[in-house]
């Protein structure tokens, strides 16, 4: 018993030390609108505002839960992710080993999930770990119920981890695609549909339904359009600093077992519902990606975290059919990993934030991005904050950027406790023909900066203000007498 736990705690003491390295970042622009949503007095107000956001309300209410018992803080707000996270991590471990009866494949697996950009979402106070770790759970209920003879836990379990995702994300019904599909091929196998799975996995599909009410009609810049090259930028986005470890990794421990070992492999395999499984689970994004083309709108890459689950699953099944599941190769390449992870995350060190307080004081300080205008008026101090703000225009915001969303800033502001300035931007200019601008010239969601160049405004290239925030180009901005 001690040996099989020595896995496990291992995984949570390297998790723990990641974690505590990950936490140092501030509250990003989409984690600041689950703080502030999650302190709402009452459940009828967190109802309420849940307007100004696009997720279903799972991710405030555990929010909300762990902010009263540790206060409202980063940590407090991130703890359901992380513990979802970790969560999801630990049902990895459980499938890989229960299908190839290896620790040491199951940490490994473990150890790969913890290697792609997944790893960001333990803590990120959104309701991506949620939907990792429920989607985690479904597998490994699914898997368990179409392998051991007919049982009810599995079969309610996986009912309950689908209702799970459901209220976490809008997207989730698209997740459950690799589940429909591989129960297609079992349908085909076995000559009869396994109606208490197909239960499990549609009857929860109704409740995203009763919160579609909170969905905005924000406007999109074409660069953020879901479309065939979104679809290959996933797995580039997936791969482009990961690959190169990955691949080394494996070919070490593939060396050590053609140097220790020169039987001929006698490998595991994925069954054919399996394979179908795990196929079209990395095939998630292009799914995704289509669904959000016929309805016209943006595809960022976290709208497809699960497949991310797939790396793990292909790539321990390629070294153990190539291994004989030889525990050395296992054991190097688990190694590798564990170096690798923590080096990754000490080596990129978070940004001190600059003193905007003290650069032209006298001046009010625009945020050209909502992005970055929400994290200033939460980190910054009261000096800055109370010469900060966002400036909106409809029109100009579509017909610069093609871009919406930040528009109903000034509706987020009547109902959760932003402190900097919204105002409309044609009653801004009269009153302030000399400003500063941070922002980001070519950033495709932003439409200031190429306002302001378009109507004849000087702007003055004050340098770079390195920070946690998006924008970091600072401009002094002189407005011509006719604006």
């Amino acid at each position: 018993m001690t040996r099989r736990l020595a896995a496990p705690a291992g995984l949570l003491v390297l998790y723990g030390f990641l974690i505590a390295i990950a936490n140092q970042r501030h509250l990003w622009h989409d984690e600041l609108y689950t703080f502030y949503i999650a302190q709402a007095p009452t459940l009828s107000d967190l109802w309420r505002d849940l307007r100004v956001d696009l997720n279903p309300p799972l991710i405030y209410l555990a929010a909300r839960t762990a902010m009263s018992v540790f206060g409202n803080t980063a940590f407090a707000v991130r703890l359901p992710s992380m513990l979802a996270f970790f969560g999801g991590s630990l049902c990895l471990y459980a499938l890989v080993r229960r299908h190839l009866q290896s620790t040491n494949y199951a940490a490994l697996a473990v150890l790969i999930f913890w290697s792609t950009p997944a790893f960001y979402f333990a803590t990120e106070a959104r309701p991506y770990a949620l939907v990792l770790g429920f989607f985690s759970v479904a597998m490994l209920a699914w898997w368990i119920a179409i392998e051991s003879p007919r049982t009810y836990w599995p079969i309610l379990t996986l009912a309950a981890a689908v209702a799970g995702m459901m209220l976490s994300h809008f997207f989730a019904v698209l997740f459950l695609t690799p589940f429909f599909l591989a129960e297609g091929i079992r349908c085909i196998r076995q000559r009869r549909p396994d109606w208490l799975i197909a239960a499990a996995l549609l009857l929860p599909c109704g409740l995203p339904f009763f919160f579609l009410r909170m969905q905005s009609g924000a406007a999109f810049p074409p660069a953020f359009q879901a479309g065939i090259r979104k679809m290959v930028s996933y797995y580039y986005w997936t791969l482009y600093e990961e690959g190169w470890v990955l691949l080394i990794a494996l070919c070490a421990a593939l060396a050590v077992y053609r140097f220790r070992n020169r039987a001929t492999p006698n490998p595991p395999t994925y069954t054919a519902t399996e394979a179908t499984f795990v196929a079209s689970l990395l095939a998630l994004p292009i799914v995704v990606n289509s669904a959000i083309m016929f309805l016209h709108g943006a595809f960022f890459t976290r709208y497809a975290a699960p497949a991310l689950l797939a790396y793990p699953l292909v790539l321990v099944v390629l070294l153990a059919k190539s291994t004989n599941t030889n525990r050395l190769s296992a054991i190097v390449m688990c190694s590798l990993l564990a170096l690798y992870i923590p080096a990754q995350h000490l080596a990129k060190p978070i940004p001190k934030h600059s003193n905007f307080a003290q650069i032209h004081p006298e001046l009010p300080l625009v945020a050209a991005s909502g992005l970055t205008f929400l994290e200033m008026d939460h980190e910054e101090s009261l000096a800055t904050v109370n010469r900060l703000y966002y400036l909106t225009d409809r029109e100009s915001a579509m017909k610069y950027a093609h871009a919406t969303i930040f528009e109903g800033l000034p509706d987020f502001k009547q109902l959760l406790p932003v402190r900097a300035h919204v105002e409309p931007l044609r009653q801004f200019l009269p009153d302030h023909p000399k400003f500063l601008v941070l922002g980001t010239p070519d950033y495709a969601e932003d439409w200031l900066i190429r306002y302001l160049f378009a109507n004849h405004a000087k702007l003055e290239f004050l340098g770079n203000f390195p920070s946690e925030y998006k924008d970091s180009q600072l401009f002094l901005v002189s407005l011509p007498p006719a604006l």
